[in-house]
């Protein structure tokens, strides 16, 4: 559950990792990548954050950086 009072987010990957397949994994790295990418702009830091996630949950940098492709591409195709 997630709750205000939470006071760090590696509970939450844990839970994650505990109770989601890969696919889910990569549907969450996805939407991060999508969400990134929604201001017409991936900042450094954006990049950081998903990819340091992905690093946690345990999705192969290929695969992260395939998600990000996809993402990217599916934003400009839709400008």
């Amino acid at each position: 559950e997630f709750t205000n009072s939470s006071t760090s987010f590696y509970e939450h990957i844990k839970e994650i990792n505990e109770n989601c397949s890969r696919e889910q994994k990569e549907g969450i790295i996805r939407v991060l990548w999508d969400t990134a990418y929604s201001d017409n702009f991936l900042e450094v830091h954006e990049e950081r954050i998903v990819r340091r996630i992905a690093d946690l949950i345990n999705i192969k940098d290929i695969r992260v950086l395939k998600l990000k492709d996809d993402s990217k591409k599916e934003f400009f195709n839709n400008l």
